[in-house]
């Protein structure tokens, strides 16, 4: 799959599949804080995440990162992103600055291809705006030491392969959850609701 077919499935999308696809991986831990704050809205702190789409030896990969154990996202498999600064003007300026920032990979506006859906973490009071960017070629990374444990380099049909439901531990009590296996780290909450409307705009919907 190429850039010029990537980009016309981005720009052809159906928001109301990807956001419905996104919703199936809602995990009943997430259903609750959902409900709670769809009862009392309060504001969400804007944030974005670049996925990377890239191919190497014909394979149509991504790039995920493990955080390290600082913050309130310690150890998880994500995007590269982060918070919105004042500064940024919009989704796309934060997804490369954060992305510069954490990896060292600099993407440029020319390599970006579309944007899905927000996605809502009530928990962490955080919305998140998935940004997606085409690259021919990666460069090297950069690590920042205090964010990123290790760089993973995804192929995109394992990991729509690995879906299935799975039990993850939440403060202390176990949820069954749906969820993606990148090496052997779960995913699953809005990462994987991500990742399931990566799918959804790619025409991979059976998750």
């Amino acid at each position: 799959m190429d850039r010029s077919v990537l980009s016309l499935k981005f720009k052809n999308f159906s928001r109301v599949e990807a956001v419905r696809c996104a919703e199936n991986m809602l995990s009943d831990f997430q259903h609750m804080h959902f409900a709670r704050y769809y009862a009392n809205p309060f504001p969400l702190r804007k944030s974005a995440v670049m996925i990377l789409l890239f191919v190497r030896e014909g394979r149509l990969k991504t790039i995920m990162i493990e955080r390290t154990n600082i913050g309130v996202h310690a150890g998880q498999i994500s995007f590269p992103g982060g918070k919105s600064e004042p500064s940024d003007t919009d989704s796309v300026c934060t997804a490369i600055r954060e992305t510069e920032e954490e990896i060292g990979i600099l993407v440029n506006r020319s390599d970006i291809i579309g944007e899905l859906p927000s996605v809502k973490v009530p928990v962490s009071k955080f919305e998140i705006f998935p940004v997606v960017a085409f690259v021919e070629n990666l460069g090297d990374f950069v690590c920042s030491e205090n964010e990123v444990k290790r760089v993973i380099e995804v192929d995109l049909e394992d990991l729509k392969a690995s879906f299935s439901i799975r039990p993850a531990t939440v403060a202390g009590k176990q949820y069954e959850v749906p969820s993606f296996l990148c090496g052997n780290s779960v995913i699953w909450g809005a990462t994987a609701m991500i990742v399931a409307e990566l799918f959804s705009v790619m025409g991979t919907t059976n998750v």
